[in-house]
């Protein structure tokens, strides 16, 4: 085994969904789950050490080196309690990939379903949030629940730890899926990130009223830092001079 797992609780991740990312494209899938866990009740309950990252140990907020570690948090919701699990990386091997990949569908062998967060690149005009199935039955499954399934992309594949949990899953039993918001790719894309937030609320019913609004966000920033009065720079070149040459 490539993880080791350090339980900060007695609770442990049984039934309810688990979402889970790690970095990737835009770090739509982190970023997601930052948002969810920073909006609904949450806490750690437990670290996952894993011996095919990169051997560095960095100090956390409170000043003490921590080696390189993935978490479990567990939010709670009306619904029930549900689980993140958020990447700290992975391996560059494939080999190794897969150990972890294997290693994680053991994780969560007692959830309901597992579903990959992750980023499409794409164009500028293209903001759409969709599900990729990983098995027949699951494909047929979120049809029927209204799910808006894609059938064609992504086209090239996908790669990394990722993309084999959710393609390995339903050969141990575990029902998996992907879900994918499309962005730019170039940095980490919060409206793309609250895209793909509102259609897992829609499909898990966070009640999510308290995620902030990203658009909203950014104008209340805007409107803070302009100043209070502004200058017609455009009009006073326009005016004619006070003074002239006789």
């Amino acid at each position: 085994m490539s993880l080791s797992v350090h339980w900060l609780s007695e609770a442990r991740p049984q039934g309810g969904p688990c979402f889970v990312a790690f970095p990737g494209v835009g770090d739509i899938g982190l970023l997601a789950l930052s948002m969810l866990e920073a909006s609904m009740p949450s806490s750690t309950i437990a670290e996952v050490l894993d011996s095919t990252l990169p051997p560095l140990a960095t100090l956390d907020s409170n000043g003490v080196l921590r080696p390189p570690r993935h978490r479990l948090v567990r939010v709670e919701r009306e619904a029930g309690p549900l689980h993140l699990f958020v990447g700290a990386g992975q391996a560059n091997t494939p080999a190794d990939q897969h150990r972890t990949a294997l290693d994680l569908v053991d994780l969560f062998h007692d959830l309901d379903e597992v579903v990959g967060l992750a980023g499409f690149k794409s164009g500028a005009m293209d903001r759409r949030a969709f599900f990729v199935a990983t098995s027949k039955e699951s494909l047929s499954s979120m049809e029927a629940s209204g799910r808006q399934v894609n059938k064609t992309e992504p086209s090239a594949g996908c790669i990394g730890v990722l993309a084999l949990l959710v393609s390995l899953g339903p050969y141990h039993g575990l029902d998996t899926s992907l879900a994918i918001a499309t962005t730019l790719g170039a940095s980490q894309d919060r409206f793309a990130a609250q895209r793909l937030l509102g259609m897992l609320d829609e499909a898990f019913a966070f009640g999510m009223s308290n995620v902030n609004d990203v658009e909203r966000e950014l104008r209340e920033r805007l409107s803070g830092q302009a100043p209070e009065t502004v200058e017609n720079h455009v009009a006073e070149l326009l005016e004619g001079p006070d003074a002239f040459y006789a």
